[in-house]
C-alpha cells in the first residue's frame, strides 16, 4: 500500500485521535483488547495535550493524507500501535514497526494483551521475544498482558 509516514503535529490531533479510537473498537468488539477504559473526550483530550506535544507520534497516510497508521514512542517503549482496522495486513503496521527499529536501533519494549493472539503474533514474527506476563493489576483494563522485548 502507498503511504508516507511522518510526525503528527497539533493540527493532526482529531484525525490520530479518530484513527486510534476506531482500531481499539474493532479490537474490543471482537475480544483481542478489553472495552476501553476512558471515554472518547478522554481520549481524544489525551493525544491533543499529551501524545502529540510530549512522545513521538508518528502517522502513516495515504496520499490524500488519510491517516491509516499510528505509532506512539516514549523512550524505548512502542506505547501504541494501531493500524486502521479495514486496512490491516497491507504492511502498514510492519512500515511503522520497522520506523520505531530505526529509530530505536539499542531495542525497544512494549505490553500487549493475553488476549490480543493476533498482536502476539505479530511482535514474535518480528523478533520480540516474550520476557514477562502479569494478571492485569497494573493496567488500567485490569487486564492480563505480556511485556516484550526486542534487542
Amino acid at each position: 500500500m502507498d503511504i508516507t509516514i511522518r510526525r503528527a503535529a497539533a493540527a493532526d490531533a482529531h484525525s490520530a485521535s479518530d484513527l486510534y479510537l476506531r482500531a481499539r473498537r474493532v479490537a474490543a468488539k471482537t475480544g483481542r483488547i478489553p472495552p476501553p477504559a476512558h471515554s472518547d473526550d478522554e481520549v481524544a483530550a489525551w493525544i491533543e495535550h499529551v501524545v502529540i506535544p510530549k512522545l513521538e507520534c508518528w502517522l502513516a497516510q495515504t496520499p490524500g493524507r488519510q491517516a491509516v497508521g499510528i505509532l506512539v514512542l516514549e523512550g524505548d517503549w512502542i506505547d501504541q500501535l494501531y493500524v486502521d482496522p479495514g486496512l490491516t495486513g497491507r504492511g502498514i503496521g510492519v512500515e511503522l514497526l520497522d520506523l520505531a527499529k530505526r529509530e530505536r536501533p539499542h531495542g525497544l519494549r512494549l505490553w500487549t494483551f493475553v488476549s490480543n493472539e493476533g498482536a502476539q503474533r505479530f511482535w514474535e514474527r518480528h523478533g520480540f521475544r516474550e520476557v514477562e506476563r502479569t494478571n492485569g493489576s497494573r493496567n488500567e483494563e485490569r487486564a492480563p498482558d505480556i511485556r516484550y522485548v526486542w534487542k
